[in-house]
């Protein structure tokens, strides 16, 4: 019996190590697939409709491009990747497809380092999970498993932090160089925590830039627990004049948030260290034993 277990934590452990060293390049490639065979032109933005579904509204892009390979001209939304949460009618934008189907186009850069650091992340973590569970027993599974553990925590730190920079240099770019004007609420955008107390509703705006176009989109930099009521309430709008898709309502913005934000990435940075603490210490004393 014991003879017919270790075969069978040792084929999990093989199965989590194969998973692990296939599974992340194959996943990457999956992810920059429409990058590196699709076809790339330009669109237009002929429309943004605003949806509205259970008491949260949905922004859609419609696009319109030509097929060069068969002079067909394509509109309609796209249907997968990352879907633009703001653009008004004219603008123009990337559109990426496959040759074989035109009718399925990405709207946008779609692919990133971030992408598959993320998947390395997930399959690292789960790999190490794997080393414990099976060969729990096994200083050297011990050891893989911290080594293993401890790369996810900083590669997942590193993904953190960068992202966490982006989103501050925006913020200083906004309040730098940003231009204040009126906009109108129309819409409240649903993000699903997955329970009722996690749920966060984002302000669906409509705006005039300098430039004269009118932008209808989510800022997902302000959001409460309750939604916004699309009345056509007047707020004040923050943009920037060489990128008007870049924009926040400063009226309804709260100034502790970004105080909120920096104190939730310390604690979690933390969080990680002390458990990758906790991870090799534990490591050590099985192997004294």
């Amino acid at each position: 019996m014991s003879h017919v277990s270790h075969g069978v934590s040792l084929y999990c452990w093989w199965a989590g190590l194969v998973v692990l060293v296939i599974g992340v390049p194959a996943v990457a490639l999956r992810l920059t697939r429409f990058a590196r065979l699709g076809t790339e032109v330009r669109g237009t933005v002929t429309e943004v409709r605003l949806s509205r579904w259970h008491d949260a509204d949905s922004v859609h892009l419609v696009v319109r491009f030509t097929d060069p390979a068969s002079e067909r001209e394509v509109v309609g939304r796209p249907a997968c990747g990352r879907v633009p949460l703001a653009g008004w009618p004219g603008q123009t934008v990337a559109v990426r497809y496959l040759a074989d189907d035109p009718e399925r186009f990405q709207v946008g850069p779609q692919t990133s380092v971030l992408d598959a650091g993320l998947t390395s992340l997930l399959l690292m973590t789960v790999g190490s999970v794997a080393l414990v569970l099976t060969r729990w027993t096994d200083p050297d599974a011990i050891a893989t498993s911290g080594v293993l553990a401890g790369s996810a925590l900083a590669l997942g730190s590193a993904a953190l932090l960068n992202r966490r920079a982006g989103r501050r240099e925006q913020r200083a770019r906004l309040r730098n160089r940003g231009v204040v004007g009126p906009g109108r609420l129309v819409g409240s955008y649903l993000v699903d925590g997955g329970a009722d107390g996690a749920h966060r509703y984002h302000p669906v705006v409509s705006f005039a830039s300098v430039g004269g176009e009118r932008i209808t989109g989510v800022d997902l930099s302000t959001h409460n627990r309750h939604g916004y009521q699309a009345d056509g309430r007047v707020v004040t709008i923050r943009h920037l004049p060489q990128d008007p898709l870049l924009f926040r309502v400063d009226s309804l913005s709260r100034p502790s948030a970004e105080r909120a934000a920096l104190t939730t990435a310390t604690v979690g940075l933390v969080a990680m260290l002390a458990c990758c603490g906790a991870l090799i210490t534990v490591g050590e004393t099985l192997t004294s034993h």
